[in-house]
C-alpha cells in the first residue's frame, strides 16, 4: 500500500500579476482547478495596503475549502506583514517556523510542517523562500537540513517545497549528492519546469525535493493565459508517492 501527495508550489507575488494589478481571484481560479492536496504559497500579505489590507491567507483558505492552514510570517511592511502559507486537505500538526536569516539580509524562513495524510503516515514538508544571494542561500539550505533531520523518523517522508531563488544548479546538486534528495523533474520535458519569468519563463527559480522512500510520479509547470500574468512566477505541480 501507498500513500500519495499532490503538491503545488507557487509564489503568488501578493497577489499582483505581471499587468501589475492586484488581482487575488486569478490566484484563486488556478488553485480552484488544480485541486491539490498541498498547497506551498510564498509571499502571501497580511494587512499589506498594496493589496487592500487582505488577510490572503484566510480568504484562501475559505474560498479555496482548505480545512488546515499554516501562515509563517517573515517581513513586516507598512503596519502588515507578509510570508509563506501552507495549505492541506490533511492535518497539519507540530507547526513550526524556522528563521533562515543570513545578517544583514531580509528575514527569511521555512514553514515546517507534519501532513497527516493517515494514522501512521506524516510527511513532513517544508516550505521555503529562500535568498538572493549564492551564500546566503547555502547557509540557509544547511541550516534547515539540520532541523528536518533532527526531527525526522526514520524513512520518513521529508519534502522540501518553494521558492529556492537559485539560477544555477549547484545549490540542489550538492543538496541532491550529499543529502539523498531528488528534484521533482521529468526527462520527456527538460524545459517543462521553467518557472521564471512567467510571460517567458527561462529558469527554474521553483523546486520542490524529495528524499526515499518517496518517488514522483508527475511533475508539471502550469503555462496558460492566467498563469502568465497571475504572478511573475508559475505553479509547480508534482505528484508523490510513498510506501506505507
Amino acid at each position: 500500500m501507498t500513500s500519495r501527495l499532490r503538491i503545488v508550489t507557487w509564489n503568488i507575488h501578493k497577489g499582483i500579476g505581471t499587468d501589475r494589478k492586484y488581482q487575488l481571484e486569478r490566484i484563486l481560479a488556478v488553485l480552484r482547478d488544480l485541486d491539490a492536496d498541498v498547497v506551498c504559497l510564498q509571499e502571501v500579505d497580511r494587512g499589506v495596503p498594496r493589496s487592500g489590507y487582505e488577510d490572503q491567507a484566510e480568504r484562501l483558505s475559505d474560498e479555496l475549502g482548505y480545512p488546515h492552514a499554516s501562515l509563517g510570517l517573515n517581513v513586516r511592511v507598512k503596519g502588515g506583514a507578509y510570508g509563506n502559507l501552507t495549505l492541506s486537505k490533511y492535518r497539519l500538526s507540530d507547526i513550526h517556523n524556522v528563521d533562515l536569516t543570513v545578517p544583514p539580509k531580509k528575514r527569511r524562513s521555512a514553514l515546517v510542517t507534519r501532513v497527516e495524510t493517515g494514522p501512521t503516515t506524516g510527511w513532513m514538508l517544508a516550505n521555503v523562500h529562500l535568498g538572493l544571494m549564492h551564500m546566503e542561500r547555502k547557509i540557509q539550505v544547511r541550516r534547515l537540513l539540520e532541523h528536518l533531520f533532527e526531527g525526522a523518523e526514520p524513512g520518513q517522508p521529508l519534502v522540501i517545497a518553494g521558492d529556492w531563488n537559485e539560477w544555477t544548479k549547484r545549490l540542489v546538486r550538492s543538496v541532491m549528492n550529499e543529502h539523498g534528495f531528488h528534484v521533482a523533474r521529468t526527462d520527456a520535458r527538460p524545459k517543462g519546469e521553467r518557472t521564471w519569468p512567467s510571460r517567458m519563463p527561462l529558469v527554474r527559480l521553483d523546486k520542490i525535493l524529495y528524499r526515499d522512500p518517496v518517488r514522483c510520479h508527475h511533475v508539471a509547470c502550469v503555462l496558460d493565459e492566467t498563469t502568465r500574468v497571475a504572478s511573475d512566477h508559475l505553479p509547480l505541480i508534482v505528484e508523490l508517492e510513498t510506501p506505507l
